[in-house]
């Protein structure tokens, strides 16, 4: 049965992961096919010239210049030169195509200089057009008709300064618009035009340009609340470090997908993507650190990829002091370094969580499935490589958030059930604590009969010498009126004190008694354990699992019959053994009407939102012997049954 159990949940496991992967792989495709500048809507350009009419730029109102483009490389052209020296194009480009001046030739160099032109030709009216532009590695001059429009560092080799950043050109003209680009890097991966601009009436690219900022300040704004609030919980509670983790965990996502704020409020270079490179790679360093903590999985298992993770961490922080170098062999073994990191990083967390899932190890399977999001995204990332979003962000950015909220939602989950232990062992406690001083109670009440005792068996020789002296005078009926008076006497110093042969049970009910008359509660207490097996009074719990388990029942029988007017308190237990080897308490108490449910479970009594400390801890304790609780409410007779069933 526990076989065919594990492959069921085996096999849901494997049917929830395909589709998750599913999803993650139609969610990749809908993407390319909608959100991508490379595949939206518009009229594109041909050997260097894009023909836009009236109907073209109502219906595209807004184009992105993906195509077309005259290239020429090596050459830092300026309006000037185009006129005097008419140069031919080394050839007509499409943006995106290469990462830059290599021009895909794996031994060329992308540093250098080239220049971009492209002619659009527009209707004669003149109008205002917007040209949105991204980033453009790594400094550029821009000419719109043969004048200077935009600029962003120094192109020139001789006074080389690199900057980045997005702006936007207003352009007002007619007829035509020639568009020039004066491009240098010498200090970075990717040079030239890498992403297309954006061209088209000023309402409709500033749209675009809105709708993306505002789709990356939402997420950055949710991560950062999250992040913050994990990391406020953390520090508060130090024995939860995975909250800290988990918030540093979504600091460092900010740091990853920001940029796009970044750099439309301000330009630079070096700093932006020293911290996105170390956020990314610090992210990865903190999922795998968590994967581990939640999966209780031994810290040696991880310990070569957290060790790549630290070096890693320690290479994006030294990338200011490379980029300057410009040396081209330690940027591209650092890009093969972070994409050798990526995969290894989704392998080792993808096989955690897949042992831990198979180990039912708790909350192991909401980071499998997580997990599986982020494996998808790196091979949708290869498999659709002509892909840059227009609203929402890149395939890894995008599982990366998803991620963050299925680790959010397995450390919320741990976290809950660390509360949810504690509430239990500290009720526990309490529990234990009542134990104690229904013991203590019990011991004072035995040790004032031990003296009674003491005083009757002293007194017994005086009793037995005056029968005695009234048999042998033959006083019959003043010996019959002394032992009646006798009888009487010790009658009245009898006690039943003992319900039950369960020591704990009897101790608390002793105590529960008291409580009980003193607030004028009907209490009654039946034992039936005919059904078991040995001795009756031997049952397979432990003490303080007992003594938790019956004075939390009847503590919350007590407290609802103190909301009761006095006639009308009363409470029936009933402690029997169904089964050889199952014991079952029931617990009928009146209550005030005033009972508080949620669906099938009924809430704390004291205005506490969720269900009570005290019925979690009945319900854990149920769990522990593989019982079950049941509490009902009869409304007509206004009594509420608590029933627990466990193995013992």
């Amino acid at each position: 049965m526990a076989g065919d159990r594990r492959s069921y949940a085996a096999l849901n496991t494997l049917l929830t992961a395909a589709l998750v992967c599913s999803l993650a792989v139609f969610t990749c495709f809908a993407l390319y096919r909608y959100d991508n500048k490379y595949t939206a809507a518009g009229p594109q350009g041909a050997n260097g010239v894009l023909t836009l009419d009236s109907l073209m730029l109502r219906t595209s109102p807004a184009i992105f210049l993906t195509d077309g483009w005259a290239y020429y490389g090596h050459q830092l052209l300026t309006p000037e030169d185009l006129a005097a020296n008419q140069p031919s194009p080394d050839r007509y480009t499409f943006i995106g195509r290469f990462g830059g001046f290599e021009a895909g030739d794996p031994k060329a160099s992308p540093h250098g200089s080239a220049s971009y032109r492209l002619t659009i030709d527009l209707p004669q009216d003149v109008r205002t057009y917007s040209l949105a532009l991204p980033e453009i590695y790594s400094a550029y001059r821009l000419y719109v008709n043969g004048r200077p429009a935009a600029a962003m560092g120094d192109p020139d080799p001789s006074r080389y300064r690199p900057e980045t950043g997005n702006q936007t050109v207003s352009i007002e003209a007619g007829g035509r618009i020639d568009l020039l680009f004066a491009v240098s890097d010498y200090s970075y991966l990717y040079s030239g035009l890498v992403y297309p601009p954006a061209f088209g009436q000023p309402k409709a690219v500033a749209a675009l340009l809105n709708e993306r900022l505002a789709f990356r300040c939402a997420l950055c704004a949710a991560a950062l609340t999250i992040g913050l609030l994990s990391l406020l919980l953390g520090l508060l509670n130090r024995k939860t470090s995975s909250t800290i983790l988990y918030g540093l965990l979504c600091l460092f996502f900010v740091g990853y997908v920001s940029y796009p704020i970044t750099r439309t409020l301000a330009t630079g270079f070096q700093p932006q993507y020293m911290l996105e490179s170390l956020s990314y790679v610090a992210l990865l360093l903190v999922v795998m650190l968590l994967a581990q903590q939640v999966c209780r999985f031994p810290n040696q298992w991880g310990a070569p990829f957290i060790l790549l993770g630290g070096l890693m961490c320690l290479a994006a922080a030294a990338l200011p002091f490379l980029l300057p170098l410009g040396n081209l062999r330690l940027m591209m073994a650092y890009s093969a370094m972070v994409s050798l990191y990526e995969w290894a990083t989704a392998g080792f967390i993808t096989v955690l969580a897949m042992a831990a899932a198979w180990k039912n190890t708790a909350h192991a399977k909401i980071l499998l499935y997580g997990f599986l999001v982020f494996d998808v995204s790196l091979v949708m990332d290869r498999l659709l490589p002509l892909y840059e979003p227009i609203v929402t962000g890149w395939f890894i950015e995008l599982a990366g958030f998803v991620l963050v909220l299925f680790i959010g939602v397995a450390i919320g989950q741990e976290v809950a059930a660390q509360y949810r232990n504690t509430a239990i062992l500290t009720e526990r406690a309490n529990s234990m604590e009542r134990l104690y001083q229904s013991q203590q109670s019990y011991f004072t009440v035995l040790r004032r009969e031990i003296e009674e005792t003491k005083k009757i068996r002293h007194d017994t020789r005086h009793h037995f010498t005056m029968i005695d002296s009234l048999v042998r005078n033959k006083q019959y009926d003043k010996l019959s009126a002394y032992v009646t008076s006798y009888g009487i006497t010790a009658r009245d110093t009898d006690r039943t004190d003992e319900y039950g042969p369960i020591d704990v049970i009897n101790v608390l009910s002793a105590h529960y008694s008291v409580l009980a008359a003193q607030h004028r509660i009907d209490l009654q207490i039946r034992f039936d354990l005919s059904a078991g097996a040995g001795e009756p009074g031997q049952v397979n719990m432990s003490d303080s699992d007992l003594c938790c388990l019956y004075s939390n029942l009847l503590e919350n029988a007590l407290e609802a019959c103190l909301r009761v007017q006095t006639d009308r308190r009363a409470i029936r237990v009933a402690v029997v053994r169904p089964a050889y080897d199952s014991l079952t308490i029931c617990v009928w108490n009146t209550t005030d009407g005033q009972v508080r449910a949620d669906g099938d479970s009924f809430l704390s009594s004291k205005g506490a939102r969720g269900m009570g400390y005290g019925l979690l801890s009945i319900r854990a304790i149920a769990e522990k012997y593989d019982g079950q609780v049941t509490f009902r409410w009869e409304q007509t007779e206004r009594m509420f049954e608590s029933s627990v069933t466990v193995t013992a």
